[in-house]
C-alpha cells in the first residue's frame, strides 16, 4: 500500500507540473503516462477518467498550497509577522514547485463558464484559500497589529487581488519590476490598516 501511495504522490505530483507549465486540458491520461513512464491503462487504473484525474489533481494542488504556504507560517509570530511569512511562502510557491502559474489560476479561467465538479472544486479550494487569508487577516485586527476598525472580507478582496495581480504581471506580462511592485503595493497595503 506504502509503494501504491508513493507512486500515486509521484505522478500527482508530475501532474501538477504540467498543469502549472501546460493548463489542465493540455494534460490527459495519455501526457501525463508518457510523462511519468507508464502505460496509459496502468495511469488510467489510479483515476478512471480525466474528470477524475483533474479533481485529484486540484486536491493535491490545495494540500500542497495549504502545507507549504499556510502550515509553515504557524512557526511564526501570529499576527503581521505570520500575515507576511504567509505572503511571502505564497511568492516562493508559485515562484518554485515547477515554475509555471498558479494551477487555481490555470484551472478558473479554464473552467470559469464551464459548470460541473471541476469547477465546484475549483471554487471549493479557492474558497479555503480566501477563509485561510481572511483568518490571518482576523489574527492581525485580535493581536492589535492592524486597526480594529478595519473590514477584514474588504482587506482580504485587496491582499488577494495584489497577490493574483503580482502572479500576472510576473509570469504573464514578464514584468522586470513585477515583484518590486508587488512589495510596494503590500508595504501600502499594510501601513494603510496599521493600529
Amino acid at each position: 500500500m506504502i509503494k501504491t501511495d508513493s507512486r500515486k504522490q509521484t505522478i500527482l505530483d508530475t501532474a501538477l507540473g504540467l498543469v502549472r507549465n501546460m493548463g489542465f486540458e493540455s494534460v490527459s491520461i495519455a501526457s501525463l503516462a508518457k510523462e511519468v513512464g507508464m502505460s496509459k491503462s496502468g495511469l488510467f487504473a489510479h483515476f478512471n477518467s480525466k474528470e477524475k484525474m483533474h479533481l485529484m489533481i486540484l486536491d493535491h494542488a490545495a494540500q500542497t498550497f495549504s502545507d507549504d504556504v499556510f502550515r509553515k507560517s504557524l512557526k511564526v509570530k501570529r499576527g503581521i509577522p505570520r500575515l507576511k511569512a504567509i505572503v511571502n511562502n505564497w511568492l516562493t510557491w508559485y515562484k518554485e514547485d515547477g515554475g509555471g502559474t498558479c494551477p487555481f489560476i490555470a484551472a478558473a479561467i479554464e473552467y470559469d463558464s464551464r459548470p460541473g465538479p471541476v469547477k465546484d472544486k475549483i471554487q471549493q479550494h479557492t474558497n479555503q484559500l480566501i477563509k485561510s487569508l481572511n483568518k490571518s487577516i482576523d489574527l492581525c485586527i485580535e493581536q492589535k497589529d492592524l486597526s480594529s476598525n478595519c473590514d477584514s472580507k474588504k482587506m482580504t478582496f485587496e491582499l488577494y487581488s495584489i497577490i493574483i495581480g503580482h502572479l500576472i504581471y510576473l509570469r504573464t506580462l514578464e514584468f522586470k519590476s513585477a515583484s518590486q511592485l508587488f512589495r510596494d503595493a503590500f508595504n501600502d497595503w499594510l501601513n494603510r490598516y496599521k493600529n
